[in-house]
């Protein structure tokens, strides 16, 4: 047969209930068993960097991502302006035409992005003697591959015959 346990010494109160001094029986209790366990288990951070890492690793990730992507973007419309003004300031030229302008801008596009940016340069003279040259081309949206948006830029100069 067993005997039963002797009874334990109440266990030490918190600092606001040891000025009142209770009894035993009436101070708050302390978790047992389980609850403690489960308790202190909840409070520690033991393993919380495996977790935390994949979480900021692909904020992170997406972050770098998107501001390279920006920066294509940026990169991309900078060049077909450049294109643009260069082509419009050739056709200006004395004995050019605005075709001239077209090819160049043309040109100038496709030594720099190649083929794979389906660009397409177009150039019109106006009434007041500007020339327009007109760069349309398909913008990859991701990365240099994937869904492609549109992009319309234009440069402008003043035919020197004109003048």
């Amino acid at each position: 047969m067993r005997r039963p346990a002797p009874p334990r010494p109440c266990a030490p109160a918190p600092a606001a209930v040891k000025a009142i001094d209770l009894p035993c029986r009436d101070r708050p209790r302390r978790r047992r068993g389980r609850e403690r366990h489960l308790a202190a288990r909840l409070r520690e951070d033991d393993g919380a960097a495996v977790a935390e890492f994949p979480m900021v690793a692909v904020l992170i990730v997406m972050i770098a991502l998107l501001v390279i992507q920006a920066a294509l973007i940026v990169h991309t419309r900078n060049t077909l302006v450049d294109a643009a003004v260069q082509g419009a300031h050739h056709a200006a030229l004395a004995g050019s035409t605005p075709q001239d302008g077209a090819q160049r801008a043309q040109q100038l596009v496709d030594e720099r992005f190649g083929r794979g940016l389906e660009a397409e340069a177009t150039a019109v003279q106006e009434d007041d003697g500007t020339i327009r040259v007109q760069v349309d081309a398909t913008l990859p949206l991701v990365g240099l591959i994937g869904p492609a948006g549109a992009l319309s830029v234009e440069g402008r100069a003043v035919d020197e015959e004109a003048w």
